[in-house]
C-alpha cells in the first residue's frame, strides 16, 4: 500500500514568514520612528540619486527644483560655477586691458517705494541763505566783545581776589590774560576798519571831484594805524607808560651786542 507524503505549499510558507518578518515588534516601534525622522535628508538624496541627471536638468528648466542636498543639485551648482569661471573676456587688441560687460542682472526683490537719500547742509553755503556779509556779521556779534567778554573779565577779577590757591589762581590769571587778548585784538581791528572806511570815503570824494582814485599801500596804511593809534594814547594819558615799555625793550635788544667782561690773567 503507497501512502502519499504530505505536501507543503510553499507559497503558503514563504508568504507566513514574510508577515512574520514584516510585523513590527512592540520593542521595535519607536526605533523605526526615530530612524524615519534621522533619515529624511538621505532618503531625498537616494531619491535624486535613481533619477538621471538629464531628466533633472529638463525638470529644472520647465521651473521644477532639483532635491534639496542631492548629488544632481551640487552637481548643476559645480557646472555654473565652472562656467563662470571659463567665460572668454575678450579684447580689441593685445595692448588693451580686458574688458568686462557692465551688464548686472536685475535684483529679484526691487524697492517699490525709492526713498531719498538724506543730505547734510551748511546753510553757511547755500544761496538762499544769502550772500556772507562781513560788517553784518561783526554788529550781530558785537555784543560778544561789548558785553559778555567784559563781565567774563570782570568775574575772573573777583574770583582772583577772593581764591587762595596758588594753582587755581594762576589759572584765572590765565583765562583772564586770554580774555584781554581777544578785546585788544578786537578794538585794534575796528581801528583799522574804522580808518580804512574813512580813507574809502575820502577818495570816493576826490573822484566825484574829477581827481584821480588812490588806492592804499599796506606801508601807508600802517603808518596812518600808527598815527591814529598815538593819538589816541595821548588823548586817554597812557602814551608815557607805552614809550617806556618801548624804552626798556630796546634796551634790552642793544645789552645783547654788549660783549661780557673778560677774566684779566
Amino acid at each position: 500500500m503507497r501512502v502519499s507524503e504530505p505536501v507543503h505549499d510553499e507559497s503558503t510558507s514563504s508568504d507566513g514568514q514574510s508577515d512574520i518578518e514584516d510585523a513590527p515588534s512592540s520593542s521595535g516601534r519607536d526605533t523605526t520612528h526615530e530612524d524615519d525622522t534621522g533619515s529624511s535628508s538621505n532618503a531625498e538624496e537616494a531619491q535624486g540619486s535613481h533619477i538621471p541627471f538629464e531628466q533633472l536638468l529638463q525638470q529644472k528648466q520647465e521651473g521644477g527644483l532639483l532635491p534639496k542636498g542631492s548629488a544632481a543639485q551640487r552637481h548643476s551648482r559645480s557646472h555654473s560655477y565652472s562656467i563662470l569661471a571659463k567665460r572668454d573676456f575678450k579684447r580689441e587688441n593685445k595692448n588693451r586691458p580686458i574688458e568686462q560687460s557692465s551688464k548686472r542682472p536685475v535684483p529679484r526683490h526691487r524697492q517699490v517705494v525709492e526713498l531719498r537719500n538724506s543730505e547734510s547742509r551748511d546753510p553757511r553755503f547755500e544761496n538762499l541763505s544769502g550772500k556772507f556779509s562781513t560788517d553784518q556779521f561783526r554788529k550781530q556779534y558785537a555784543f560778544v566783545y561789548d558785553e559778555e567778554l567784559p563781565e567774563e573779565k570782570r568775574n575772573l577779577k573777583s574770583q582772583m581776589q577772593k581764591t587762595k590757591d596758588p594753582e587755581a589762581k594762576q589759572q584765572l590769571q590765565t583765562q583772564l590774560a586770554r580774555i584781554e587778548q581777544q578785546i585788544k585784538e578786537e578794538q585794534t581791528r575796528r581801528q583799522q576798519q574804522t580808518a580804512l572806511k574813512s580813507h574809502k570815503a575820502e577818495e570816493r570824494a576826490a573822484v566825484k571831484q574829477g581827481k584821480k582814485p588812490f588806492f592804499l599801500k599796506r606801508s601807508e596804511a600802517k603808518r596812518q594805524e600808527l598815527v591814529a593809534k598815538y593819538k589816541h594814547l595821548k588823548a586817554s594819558g597812557g602814551l608815557e607808560k607805552v614809550v617806556q615799555k618801548r624804552r626798556r625793550k630796546n634796551a634790552m635788544k642793544d645789552h645783547r651786542y654788549v660783549p661780557s667782561s673778560r677774566n684779566q690773567q
